[in-house]
């Protein structure tokens, strides 16, 4: 709930205030219709300390059950749906409380049942009016706003992408937050609930996922941002070369010092590591791509030349230091060839080993590449991927 009203503010507020003007004209029209004047048993004045009750345990089931939560971009199914579950805790609730208080006899049950009917109808006709005018007032924006998904080492890359499409970059969500505040000025966010919390409250119209692995990004994300509606795009890359975080110690008999860190120099999970050692100079092995695995590759000694092809163009990247890594996305032919003996080729690999996910015909690469790539923008090619 915190960070409803963190980045909510007086819009989450709004929404609290219209449920308890909801119960209370729901209550009003109950007692109106069935509490007869003339009926000495039940009157108004000895009903209305129970709108007292029912007003708490609102704000009670609000808060404890976040019923309100992603409130502003819920469909009208959802709606309905988070309502009724609304009512249904309250409902019990109440019924606990006239229990162990054995008051229930002092208040017309009739009148209570017809108060959370009414108060179910009007909570999703308010609800649904209410986002209606606060949309309407709010605008549209010049640009698409986003929040950008990425690491550490890839935060300033994916700006820069996102503004060469004119996208409006209001929040970023680092998958490791090195107690960082903003990047460039631009907010972060240090978990999925705050995540989710932003693209609801500031009406975020996409989520850019840069330099990263599908399976990295949250389920609970993935499910929050369905329900709103709002899907993830890839701003992604082939393959990147980058340096390995190298400490040379003041004495060089104590030689350096190279590490890598997961979420931050590695943007995607490792569930497999291998080496190749005792290997002559002009060995060429490879040539084959993933369909699925994202590997990190280096040399810790020696000089190896990794050849990439996407379909379109070949590469060739040296590894030739223990401080230069290279990052290779799913989908990209590879050729290894060792220019010296005795060369180490150490690989970092997002996926268990599985023969039915290597391609190695290369005319079967040129067909699944183009197959890959016209769905590479959008997660939602991905996401039996990240379920499986």
């Amino acid at each position: 709930m915190k960070n409803q009203i963190r980045y909510g503010k007086l819009k989450y507020v709004s929404f609290i205030l219209l449920d308890l003007i909801a119960l209370i004209g729901a209550n009003v029209l109950a007692a109106h219709i069935y509490l007869d004047p003339n009926y000495k048993r039940y009157d108004f004045q000895d009903y209305s300390s129970i709108i007292l009750y029912m007003a708490a345990i609102d704000l009670l089931v609000t808060t404890v059950f976040n019923t309100l939560d992603r409130v502003y971009r819920r469909s009208v199914r959802k709606e309905v749906i988070a309502s009724g579950k609304h009512i249904v805790i309250s409902f019990v609730l109440l019924a606990v409380v006239l229990f162990t208080t054995k008051a229930g006899a002092d208040y017309s049950r009739v009148t209570v049942y017809l108060a959370y009917a009414f108060y179910f109808v009007f909570l999703v006709a308010l609800h649904l009016c209410w986002k209606y005018l606060l949309k309407a007032c709010s605008g549209k924006h010049d640009r698409p706003t986003a929040l950008l998904m990425t690491t550490d080492r890839f935060v300033d890359e994916g700006l820069e992408e996102l503004n060469k499409l004119n996208i409006d970059v209001r929040n970023i969500y680092l998958l490791k937050n090195l107690n960082k505040d903003a990047v460039n000025g631009i907010p972060t966010v240090r978990t999925w609930e705050e995540a989710a919390a932003v693209i609801c409250w500031k009406w975020i119209d996409k989520v850019y996922i840069y330099g990263l692995d599908h399976q990295m990004v949250p389920g609970f994300l993935i499910k929050a941002c369905k329900d709103m509606k709002l899907n993830f795009d890839l701003v992604d890359f082939n393959y990147r070369v980058i340096d390995v975080t190298t400490i040379q110690n003041e004495d060089p008999k104590y030689g350096a010092l190279s590490f890598l860190e997961g979420k931050r120099d590695i943007p995607f999970p490792i569930r497999r590591v291998y080496w190749i050692t005792e290997t002559e100079a002009d060995l060429h092995r490879g040539f084959h791509a993933h369909k699925l695995n994202c590997q990190l590759l280096y040399c810790p000694y020696g000089k190896i030349d990794i050849i990439l092809d996407d379909g379109q163009q070949k590469t060739t990247v040296t590894l030739d230091k223990p401080g230069k890594g290279l990052i290779l996305m799913p989908g990209l032919w590879r050729e290894m060839v060792w220019q010296q003996s005795g060369s180490v080729l150490c690989v970092l690999a997002s996926e268990y080993y599985d023969a039915q996910e290597y391609i190695r015909n290369y005319d079967e690469f040129i067909e699944y590449n183009k197959k890959y790539r016209e769905g590479a923008d959008s997660l939602k090619q991905t996401e039996k991927g990240f379920h499986s």
